[in-house]
């Protein structure tokens, strides 16, 4: 608001300093008999103690009445009434003071301020109060009335006066007062009320650092948890999906293990084919077999399978014999199992037995990575073991036809087979064998080899000649 200059030659800077300006002269204009009518029915019940007076509600301040004389009071503490309470001018002070202007709107703190200086007592030790009484803008100061009592003296004279039945809400320096607006308690009251208003401030200001506080731990961690909330269907999704992963797995494992189990004991030692070929080219020409059995090694230790080779027969050339099949490659420390027996005088009958040699399997047989086997499709193309021919004799029965070699697809025709010894074939003598005899000496060859797109077995059962009868 603008600075307006009023008729009094008081300056107005504020609203609040033009109404309260505005009020005080509209007051003015208000004729006297009204006005004495309007403060005499606001006086409330008055009281004073020292002077036994009495003046009851709208009274006329010049007749007042004796305490004793009426029944106002009850005389009982338990039942009073609000009055005002009426110390009179010995039992306090009253003082004006000359304040600049400038400090009109502070005038309450400026005078707690400067109470031990204008009385012989501090702010706490009084209840005063103050009243405006004119303003000089020439000088630039206004005139200011202070009213005060010491606490000690009015305290018992508040007692008293409630011991009496009267409820001390209004304190007077002297009855005249009621119509200025003077209230002595007023200053009082007004800091106990911005001591109780100000009482919220600590227990609030605690409060929110509590609410601060708990809000900075309990709120990660909220955050967090709705977190782990959000994440506990992923979690639970990707668990059953790793278990049933891992069953997958497993059996896998299993299916691979088995499968190259089968594979390992097949191709663990050399096939028949290779020691037949091998011996046919080591026997000498005067020798013949009359069993051949490739069986399993009695007493092998646990998860081992070794076999062995057994060979029974008849030869001329006994003394360099078991030399010769010590030469081979496809037996481990050949042995004979019992002496030479002469049979005829250009023939010894032998009895030797060695330990198949281990070999591993060819590659492209075995499952290594069962990665690859989830990931991508394996064709297991089967190779030819080590010193097996690159064909095999497929029998045909074609009635009035003779068994002919056919070649694996894709494979290279097997070369002429050289010269060495071969296998005689048994005499007539030998005719008379027992068919048990003949069962025992029956050895099953298992020849893989490779059709279209996958391997499958030829087996085929090769009869050994029967031993001779001798009477």
């Amino acid at each position: 608001m603008a600075e307006v200059a009023v008729n009094d030659g008081y300056s107005v800077t504020t609203g609040a300093q033009f109404l309260r300006w505005w009020k005080a002269h509209l007051w003015q204009c208000v004729p006297s008999g009204l006005r004495v009518s309007a403060m005499k029915s606001a006086r409330p019940m008055m009281v004073s103690l020292a002077d036994d007076a009495i003046w009851p509600e709208r009274s006329d301040l010049a007749k007042p009445l004796r305490i004793s004389q009426t029944t106002f009071l009850s005389g009982n503490a338990d039942k009073t009434r609000p009055v005002a309470l009426v110390i009179g001018e010995g039992n306090g002070l009253r003082r004006k003071v000359e304040l600049p202007l400038a400090v009109e709107e502070r005038l309450g703190q400026v005078l707690a301020y400067e109470l031990d200086r204008l009385t012989p007592l501090r702010a706490d030790e009084l209840y005063y109060d103050f009243r405006l009484l004119s303003r000089n803008a020439a000088r630039g100061v206004c005139l200011v009335e202070l009213i005060a009592a010491p606490k000690s003296r009015v305290n018992e004279m508040i007692a008293a006066a409630k011991a009496m039945g009267a409820s001390v809400n209004r304190l007077l320096l002297e009855p005249g007062d009621v119509d200025n607006g003077v209230d002595l308690l007023k200053t009082a009251q007004r800091g106990d009320d911005a001591a109780l208003g100000n009482r919220w401030i600590t227990p609030a200001l605690f409060a929110l650092c509590a609410v601060l506080a708990l809000a900075l731990v309990a709120y990660p961690i909220y955050q967090k948890r709705q977190h782990v909330i959000d994440l506990l269907p992923i979690e639970s999704s990707a668990r059953a999906d790793a278990e049933a992963a891992s069953i997958v797995q497993r059996q896998l494992d299993k299916l691979v293990t088995e499968y190259n189990h089968l594979l390992k004991r097949k191709h663990a030692s050399p096939i028949a084919v290779q020691i037949l070929e091998d011996m046919g080219k080591r026997l000498p020409d005067d020798t013949w077999a009359q069993t051949f059995e490739i069986k399993p090694v009695a007493n092998a230790p646990a998860g081992q399978h070794p076999r062995e080779v057994i060979v029974q027969g008849e030869t001329g050339s006994g003394g360099k014999l078991l030399q010769l099949v010590q030469e081979s490659t496809l037996l481990k420390d050949p042995v004979l199992k019992a002496a030479m027996t002469r049979v005829s005088p250009t023939a010894e009958r032998f009895h030797f037995a060695g330990e198949l040699v281990a070999v591993a399997a060819p590659p492209g047989l075995t499952l290594s990575d069962t990665g690859a086997v989830l990931g991508t499709p394996i064709q297991v193309t089967p190779n030819n073991a080590a010193g097996a021919p690159a064909t095999v004799v497929a029998p045909t029965a074609t009635s009035g036809s003779a068994t002919k070699a056919a070649p694996l697809d894709g494979a290279t025709p097997p070369a002429p087979r050289p010269s060495g010894p071969q296998l005689p074939a048994p005499s007539p003598k030998e005719t008379g064998a027992s068919a048990d005899s003949a069962k025992k000496s029956t050895s099953t060859l298992i020849v893989p080899y490779a059709q279209g797109d996958g391997a499958r077995p030829i087996e085929a059962a090769i009869p050994a000649p029967q031993p001779e009868r001798r009477p």
